[in-house]
């Protein structure tokens, strides 16, 4: 999964606080973390940073005005959260929409601390299949999981 933090529009620290993924802005962009399996893990990288996070898909993608996370034990929209990132685009058309996917974390670690080595698998889609694996191997030694 790629958390891509080039503006405003999205935060990891709102993400890994909250328990959440996002992508949007575009077809191209939600359509790949529209798809993940609930129940299914994802490993986030933050491009030109490294990975930050594995967990687990939760609950089905929706759009950010729609989209839930569970706050101290309660489910609470997370549009009226205090967060850091915006996550609208400036074109608001459907196919613009931030969508947002809950994880439930087993590890993640803030952007300073991101995990990267020469030779790890980087992909510009929002979420695709991870199979490289060095980058596996490398993400569970650094992640403390047990294969």
């Amino acid at each position: 999964m790629s958390f891509g933090e080039e503006s405003t529009i999205r935060n990891w620290d709102d993400a890994r606080r909250y328990g959440f993924v996002s992508a949007g802005g575009g077809a191209w962009f939600s359509r790949t973390i529209r798809a993940l399996p609930v129940g299914g893990r994802v490993f986030v990288c933050i491009p030109k940073r490294g990975y930050v996070g594995v967990g687990t898909v939760s609950g089905e993608a929706r759009p950010f005005d729609e989209a839930s996370v569970e706050v101290d034990g309660q489910l609470r929209r997370l549009a009226e959260l205090e967060l850091q990132g915006t996550y609208h685009h400036s074109n608001e058309a459907e196919d613009n929409e931030e969508y947002v996917v809950p994880v439930r974390w087993t590890k993640a670690r803030p952007r300073e601390q991101a995990v990267w080595e020469t030779g790890m698998f980087a992909n510009q889609n929002s979420a695709c299949k991870l199979r490289n694996r060095f980058t596996l191997d490398e993400l569970a030694r650094q992640f403390d999981l047990e294969e």
